[in-house]
This record gives C-alpha cells, sequence and structure tokens, in this order.
C-alpha cells in the first residue's frame, strides 16, 4: 500500500540531481539506493512545469517518491 503525502521537504541532492538526504517531520533520511527515477508534466494549463520524481530506499529501509520542481522537493509518496 502507499500514501500519498504531498509536503515540501529539505533535500540535498548531487550536482547530477542524485537525492542524497531528505528531512522528513525532524528525521533525516539518508538515501541507499535510487529504485527508479522518472519525469511527469504537471498541469500546465495551471502553469506547472515539469516535475522529476525519485523512488528512493533510506537507510531505515523506507520507500518514499520525492519529486523535485524549480528547485524545490517534495515528499510525494510513502511506500508501505
Amino acid at each position: 500500500m502507499t500514501r500519498i503525502v504531498r509536503r515540501q521537504v529539505e533535500a540535498a541532492a548531487e550536482t547530477s540531481g542524485k537525492l542524497l538526504w531528505f528531512r522528513d517531520d525532524q528525521a533525516v533520511r539518508f538515501v541507499v539506493d535510487i529504485i527508479d527515477t522518472w519525469s511527469e508534466m504537471g498541469a500546465w494549463w495551471n502553469g506547472e512545469g515539469e516535475r522529476h520524481v525519485q523512488r528512493v530506499l533510506t537507510d531505515d529501509g523506507g520507500v518514499f517518491d520525492v519529486e523535485s520542481a524549480d528547485g524545490q522537493w517534495w515528499l510525494y509518496r510513502v511506500w508501505d
């Protein structure tokens, strides 16, 4: 099962865009593996651009979908 949360998070990435860590509810989660990456087009009619999504495995065993767009990071989905 998954849970969509869509909230902004603090994050750091390599210059290539590969996510290194993100802070979620005061917990820093370090990325140990990038499971998948893809791009999605936002609601262009509302002025949204392209979003880049990374499905990541973190050091605590969690799986998350994290999006980046316009220099901001969003925790989009939590996998149970």
